[in-house]
């Protein structure tokens, strides 16, 4: 058996289907487009059989005429897959101008829409792209894209589709603003007089003008029915018919006139066209193998010269395909008269694949005619090279073509199916294949831990997990294909419980070890994830400048490996946090934009919540609130659709930190009591999602802003021994002290803290952690930076304007009406931190009077929160 693998990209699809007899000039129509040359999207939408396809041909052919550059791609459902699609839209484009030389990346989302819209622009003249079959075409995403590209055109490029429905991708807006031009079955109908063209070179039917007429009339110019009565009419009985007062109706001529067509074919022709039927694509060495007949070849191209639906693929004329519509009609005759040779048919074709290695079609045929041990075998064996490659979506679709007891009886089959289901996030489907698996494990019939140990990690088990990583053998330095794939997420997991145990040495190991594997399968999208654990690890040790350095090498130099997978997924979402803590906040908006997706779609639990907490803060840090709460709920979302209560808490712990921040003590406390106990993670391993948005600190927060000094000191202390030997976790809860500190007026206390946090900080260059407590602890901030010098002087010094301090300069008069007395007590009362509860009780004021302070000062000073009021009002020397 062949051991070749499918081409990534195949040639015939980039071919525009030959014309091998004159077609009728579709004039009207080509000229509407010329007068809507303003329009950059063209749509045919109709049923088979309406001619859009010959109509896209003329329309290519004259953008040809007039100059323009023009590309064909052929849809199949196949494309649905993103690693499928996009080599062969970057082939079309290199076929368009191969001297350009134009790179093909990987990308995925807003990347992808950039990449081709700006390698089109480059092209040397105006260009017209032809997407024929478009509605084979179903994946949410991939519609998405083009939804994007059809809205961005270059003005150099020209979109043309052909689909039997109207297509997602923004189409009637398109139309509503000039940009977009939708022509229907009506319009692809032929007219009274492009009948009398077409039938006008059938001389030996000698057809009088109106036979034509009740032709047309009774087609209602269908091109299609037209070339079956063409095909058709040398038989007596047909031709007898127009007389009868009625025919059935179009779509009910096609089994009468096909059965007509293949009738009046040679016994050996028609035998032909009834066994080829059943292919997709048709080949001379195929069609003898499913026909048993020789001279395959001259049949296939006299078949195609008598124009009976059948075109070449290729301009070698060694792939053909039938006219769907035709082929469908012969298939279906095939199946009622003789079901045993249909069968035969597709099973003869299963075969043929299969002996080359063209797994697509061997499955296809092998499911038609209910192989279905075939079918799994194959399936099993092309998910070896599938899985690795992150080609997941063409598993499942393949997968759900399968009966179960097919997939049951392949066990290596059940264990890839579940690889694609785990990282997919298909929680139904994955439920019976784990039960089942389950099920062989205990008989001792399937080793599968480390699929086992990957699906107990996605559903956020760490228990299970963690467990069962202790029984991996990493140590197999000859490790290959699926195997090496799957020892190397077996190394990233066991990364990724050594970082949980605080061991990072033994992390930074099993880290290596799981590449070499990865690199032996070859599973490139497992690198993402190995950079992501390395990087994180070096951020939670405190030494932000290498994590950022690695996340940006990752991202720079393997781009081309990224697409689809969780290993992107949580390499993004971690580079958004070490963005975060760095204050690249700009950068971090437009990783957000292009990786948003996957981010949300393919990520394990503590890669969504560092990514999603991230960017709440950056939200909230740019007074985009709703965004803020629209993240939150995201996360809440995902955790609760994959039964993530962990996550959970880390919501509700979030959101009490923004109700405190924003002076909402007593939402705070609600928040607290409502906050989910289920879930939470044993404590000899430290998850990285709880170093950014750990409950645990909220509950701080909340007895500082409570003044209950004390509790928070105790709250302190037990979260202290849970940091560990992490110089991250320990920057903040030294930050926490400070504040408290500052808010007992403990000064000198809060000070050392303060400088113990900083000195933690400066090596990485952690910035954010400070600028979050900048409304109290600014004043400390900045006689630090003025006192006496040390290591992280420089540093500290840095960290001045982030806060909202402007050390050194003359205060200059407010830009606004002066403040009252009332209202200065009330700013200097903010700035210590003081919530709106305390400073009413403080000023004997009702709750109510302070927020109608707050606004005035707020309209005053020019600004929309807190901290910018303090940061405002110490530049011009309201307050010290």
């Amino acid at each position: 058996m062949s051991s070749s693998h499918e081409p990534s990209v195949s040639a015939h699809k980039l071919y525009a289907p030959s014309v091998s007899r004159p077609l009728v000039r579709r004039q009207a129509l080509l000229n509407l487009l010329r007068q809507r040359s303003d329009a950059r999207l063209v749509v045919l939408q109709a049923p088979a059989g309406h001619g859009k396809t010959t109509t896209l041909i003329q329309i290519k052919q004259q953008c040809e005429a007039d100059g323009s550059l023009t590309g064909w791609f052929t849809l199949d459902e196949a494309d649905n897959d993103p690693r499928r699609l996009f080599p062969h839209l970057g082939a079309l484009i290199n076929q368009l101008a191969p001297d350009l030389e134009i790179d093909v990346p990987e990308l995925r989302g807003r990347h992808r829409t950039d990449w081709m819209i700006e390698a089109l622009r480059r092209l040397p003249q105006q260009s017209a792209l032809f997407f024929d079959e478009f509605q084979a075409l179903s994946s949410p995403e991939l519609l998405r894209f083009f939804r994007e590209f059809s809205e961005r055109l270059p003005e150099n490029v020209r979109l043309y589709i052909g689909s039997r429905s109207i297509p997602d991708i923004g189409l009637p807006r398109s139309i509503v603003e000039g940009r977009g031009v939708l022509i229907l079955a009506e319009e692809l109908r032929f007219s009274l007089s492009e009948a009398l063209a077409f039938f006008a070179d059938a001389i030996d039917l000698d057809l009088t003008p109106t036979e034509i007429e009740t032709i047309h009339r009774r087609t209602e110019g269908w091109p299609a029915a037209l070339q079956l009565f063409r095909l058709s009419l040398k038989r007596a009985s047909v031709r007898a018919r127009l007389q009868e007062p009625e025919l059935p109706r179009p779509r009910e001529l096609t089994d009468y006139l096909v059965d007509n067509v293949v009738a009046t074919q040679p016994p050996q022709v028609r035998e032909f066209l009834l066994r080829t039927s059943v292919l997709t694509r048709l080949c001379a060495p195929l069609c003898e193998a499913v026909t048993g007949y020789t001279g395959a070849q001259n049949m296939l191209l006299q078949l195609e010269q008598a124009g009976l639906f059948l075109r070449s693929l290729d301009a070698e004329l060694r792939w053909f395909k039938y006219h769907s519509l035709f082929a469908t009609c012969l298939a279906d005759q095939l199946a009622i008269r003789d079901p045993q040779a249909f069968t035969d048919a597709h099973r003869r074709a299963a075969e043929w694949y299969e002996k080359r290695g063209m797994h697509a079609e061997t499955l296809h045929h092998a499911i038609a005619c209910g192989d279905y041990a075939l079918a799994a075998q194959t399936l099993d064996r092309w998910a070896s090279q599938l899985i690795p490659e992150g080609r997941l979506i063409t598993v499942e679709r393949w997968a759900q073509q399968l009966p179960w007891d097919a997939i049951a009886q392949h066990p290596s089959l059940m264990v890839k199916i579940a690889w694609a289901y785990i990282f997919l996030r298909r929680h139904r489907p994955l439920a019976p294949l784990l039960e089942k698996i389950r099920e062989l494990e205990r008989s001792a019939r399937l080793d599968a831990n480390i699929v086992m140990s990957m699906a107990a990690i996605s559903a956020d088990n760490v228990e299970e997990a963690f467990a069962r990583s202790e029984r991996f053998e990493l140590d197999q330095p000859r490790s290959r294909g699926f195997q090496a794939f799957e020892l190397g997420a077996a190394g990233n997991l066991a990364a990724y419980r050594a970082l949980a145990e605080n061991a990072f040495d033994r992390s930074a190991e099993l880290l290596a070890q799981a590449l070499q594997h990865s690199e032996r399968a070859p599973a490139p999208f497992s690198g993402g994830y190995n950079a992501a654990v390395a990087a994180v690890a070096a951020l939670l040790q405190g030494d932000l400048h290498t994590a950022l350095a690695r996340f940006r090498r990752f991202a720079t130099e393997a781009q081309p490996l990224l697409d689809r997978s969780v290993a992107a997924a949580a390499m993004y979402a971690c580079y958004l946090w070490a963005l975060y803590e760095a204050n690249e906040l700009d950068t971090a908006d437009t990783i957000y934009g292009q990786h948003h997706d996957i981010i949300v779609e393919s990520t394990l639990a503590d890669f969504t919540a560092v990514a999603l907490l991230a960017m709440a803060r950056i939200d909230d840090a740019r007074s985009r609130r709703t965004q803020a709460d629209e993240r939150l709920q995201e996360l809440e979302s995902l955790a609760q659709a994959n039964g993530w209560t962990r996550l959970s808490c880390l919501v509700v712990g979030e959101r009490m930190r923004r109700a405190l921040a924003a002076g909402h003590v007593d939402y705070a406390r609600t928040l607290a009591t409502a906050m989910p106990h289920a879930g939470t993670t044993p404590s000899r391993w430290r998850l990285f999602a709880d170093d950014l948005g750990n409950p645990l600190y909220a509950r701080i927060q909340l007895a500082i802003e409570s003044s209950q000094h004390n509790l928070a000191e105790q709250l302190i202390e037990s979260a202290r021994i849970d940091a560990g030997s992490r110089p991250y976790r320990q920057m903040r809860l030294h930050i926490l002290q400070a504040k408290n500190n500052a808010r007992a007026g403990q000064d000198r206390s809060a000070e050392r803290a303060l400088r113990e946090a900083l000195r933690l900080a400066a090596p990485g260059g952690f910035v954010r952690a400070f600028v979050e407590e900048a409304s109290t602890l600014a004043p400390l901030l900045a006689r630090i930076a003025t006192g006496e010098p040390t290591d992280a002087s420089a540093f500290t010094r840095g960290l001045l304007e982030p806060c909202g301090i402007y050390h050194g300069a003359e205060p200059s008069p407010p830009p606004c009406e002066p403040l009252t007395e009332r209202e200065l007590a009330i700013l200097g009362l903010l700035a210590q931190g003081v919530s709106n509860k305390q400073m009413a009780h403080r000023l004997v004021l009702s709750e109510n009077t302070v927020k109608f302070h707050l606004k005035n000062i707020y309209a005053k000073l020019g600004v929309d929160s807190r901290l910018r009021a303090i940061t405002v009002a110490r530049r011009h020397g309201l307050i010290g």
